[in-house]
């Protein structure tokens, strides 16, 4: 099958490679149906790269599917079933995962990251991360399901209440999904800070209040929320130290994006004198399942965050059009 492979250095190549098989009794084949490519991939391909993956490796771990084979004990998985995958399986018996954290699951190893992903036709996982998925959830935002059961977590530990303010970091697909998910709960005003216009265009689609770029966002802020932010959510990675600036007294700030070569500076005694709560959180806890619901029930306005599908030979051009901000988010379909 023909697969996007990492081999290192930010070198991405389309290759031949075997189709997965079934070999241990939790084994689930998937045939690929659109699988999406994350800003974490991104940070794999940079140079030096700002997330760590293992070449060689196939790509792409946001994606669903349908079931084409199963191991000996595949629980309530079934050939023929559509479904969702969570590419972070979790192993259920650790410390942290008995203590309800999985998130900080100490065995966790990602698909497409650290082991064989979905950029390509087939993708293998344990039954234990397949969900399965209604015939009627469309296919572009269903691809969505992964990144919004992550951010449905950090969301979740936000706990934005009802008038409470929020500013949000990037309009990427993660930024735009916490920019659903907080008006859903009734934050208002969010604003989103984002340098990319055609990524505004998105944000104020999905249902941002405003869209200022980072250059406007200091001047403005004073006009905007005099106070502060209640919540921010630095959904690019770099910017702890702008929320920091920016947050209310008592204010959330929940830092999502990952760049490992970023090096914000902090003011400690802000943190403390104005009683600011710093939450790191990037993956699923549970929170699959509500997902799922979301995308299934039409919940939210997710249809503006995907802005390209591409075929798997067109994937470069998709990573191009994610780079310059001209995407937001890109769906493969293999």
């Amino acid at each position: 099958m023909r697969a996007a492979v990492f081999h290192g250095d930010g070198v991405l190549r389309l290759e031949d490679r075997p189709e997965p098989r079934v070999e241990a009794a939790d084994d689930v084949l998937v045939e690929v149906e659109a699988c999406g490519v994350c800003g974490t991939d991104l940070q794999i391909l940079n140079v030096p790269p700002g997330h760590p993956a293992t070449p060689p490796v196939i790509m792409g771990h946001e994606f669903i599917g349908r079931v084409v084979a199963v191991g000996s004990s595949p629980g309530n998985v079934e050939v023929g079933m559509r479904v969702a995958v969570d590419p972070d399986p979790k192993c259920g018996y650790c410390v942290n995962c008995r203590a309800g954290r999985p998130a900080s699951c100490e065995n966790i190893v990602a698909l497409g990251i650290f082991r064989d992903g979905a950029l390509a036709r087939f993708a293998k996982a344990p039954a234990s991360a397949v969900f399965a998925l209604a015939e009627s959830a469309p296919r572009d935002t269903a691809a969505l399901i992964e990144p919004l059961a992550c951010v449905a977590n950090g969301a979740g530990r936000a706990n934005v209440r009802p008038g409470e303010s929020a500013v949000i970091f990037g309009a990427g697909t993660i930024g735009c999904l916490f920019l659903a998910l907080f008006k859903a709960a009734g934050a208002n005003p969010v604003i989103v800070v984002e340098p990319s216009a055609q990524r505004g265009v998105v944000a104020r689609a999905v249902g941002a209040d405003e869209v200022v770029t980072p250059e406007a966002f200091p001047a403005r802020r004073a006009e905007l929320l005099p106070r502060g932010a209640d919540v921010i959510v630095d959904a690019v990675g770099t910017q702890f130290g702008t929320a920091v600036e920016h947050a209310a007294l008592g204010g959330r700030i929940v830092l999502f994006g990952q760049n490992a070569n970023a090096r914000p500076p902090i003011h400690q005694f802000t943190v403390t004198e104005r009683s600011l709560t710093i939450m790191g959180t990037y993956i699923t806890a549970f929170t699959f399942p509500t997902a799922i619901r979301l995308v299934e029930q039409d919940a939210l306005p997710l249809a503006p965050i995907v802005t390209h599908v591409v075929g798997l030979e067109d994937l470069e051009a998709g990573l191009a059009m994610l780079r310059s901000g001209e995407a937001t988010k890109v769906v493969v379909t293999p």
